[in-house]
């Protein structure tokens, strides 16, 4: 009996498959890894202004604090993981030109954030191999939960549950609600230096790409005044068009349809951090915290 043995090939998605099973097998043998915490600022990017260069920098920045951990895929390459806390805001008045600062809108939102990646050290980087210093260059893909809101008359309002833009209006199917929890993308990079008594230390910028518009709570079209008096409430026909409070004056009323946002691109967020790791060994059962007075955590027997 003759077998006959089909000629094989190596198709692109088979040979990624294989190159990450071998960088799985060095990690094993290296079980690398690190745990830390970051601080750092954040500035969002939409359709509200959130910094103003006239007469000095003025900038809305939020504070940053987050968890990371990293786990060593090879010297060149770096799995992360990292939750983080910010918050965003924006606002007209920071607005260059008096049209704008006239539409009067403002928001800010938490921001919680879980992100998983990749590093590519350049020079390379390993507690073990005396790799101590590289540049880096970052990307990888998160979750996070935003709430935009505002405040009226001196109380924080959310604006999702309003539909300022007649999200919840049936005469306007267009308008749909949004999410609140959105995927992300992430990329940047930085710098990462292993200190003489091994603490890994690392200043970091990252741009987080969002896939909505409403970051902010604007984005698409006005409905006039009247119509979300009548259809959806005092409230919401308040916080949709503000510039009556601006020119301090009766409800300025504007067609529907007038454009309220820019609808053609999506909002994003920056972040610029400092973070303080410990490299930690997690092979033999163990879990080892790489510093010079160095304790041996074993796991517990179940």
């Amino acid at each position: 009996m003759i077998v006959r043995l089909k000629k094989m090939s190596l198709k692109p998605g088979l040979l990624s498959f294989l190159l990450l099973i071998i960088l799985a097998l060095d990690a094993q043998v290296r079980a690398q890894g690190e745990i830390g915490i970051q601080v750092g600022i954040s500035n969002y990017q939409g359709d509200l202004p959130s910094y103003n260069i006239q007469n000095g920098l003025k900038a809305k920045l939020g504070l940053v604090v987050g968890l990371h951990a990293g786990y060593e895929l090879s010297t060149r390459f770096q799995a992360r993981g990292d939750l983080i806390y910010t918050r965003v805001s924006g606002d007209d008045l920071l607005a260059e030109n008096e049209i704008a600062r006239s539409r009067n809108l403002d928001f800010f939102s938490p921001i919680l954030q879980l992100a998983g990646g990749v590093d590519w050290n350049i020079f390379g980087f390993s507690v073990d191999d005396g790799k101590a210093f590289t540049p880096y260059i970052s990307g990888g893909a998160g979750i996070f939960y935003m709430n935009p809101m505002t405040t009226y008359e001196r109380e924080k309002v959310a604006l999702h549950a309003l539909g300022t833009e007649g999200q919840y209006l049936s005469d306007y199917p267009d308008q749909k609600p949004y999410s609140l929890f959105q995927p992300s993308l992430q990329i940047g990079g930085g710098l990462k230096f292993l200190t003489g008594n091994q603490i890994i230390l690392a200043l970091e910028g990252m741009l987080s790409f969002t896939f909505t518009d409403y970051l902010d709570d604007v984005s698409t079209i006005y409905i006039s005044y009247p119509e979300l008096l009548d259809k959806a409430g005092p409230l919401t026909a308040a916080l949709a068009n503000r510039q009556g409070e601006y020119l301090n004056s009766e409800p300025v009323i504007v067609p529907t349809g007038t454009i309220r946002g820019n609808a053609s691109t999506n909002d994003y967020f920056g972040t610029i951090t400092f973070r303080a790791s410990i490299p930690m060994d997690f092979g033999s059962g163990q879990f080892k915290v790489r510093h010079k007075s160095s304790k041996t955590i074993r796991c517990p027997k179940f």
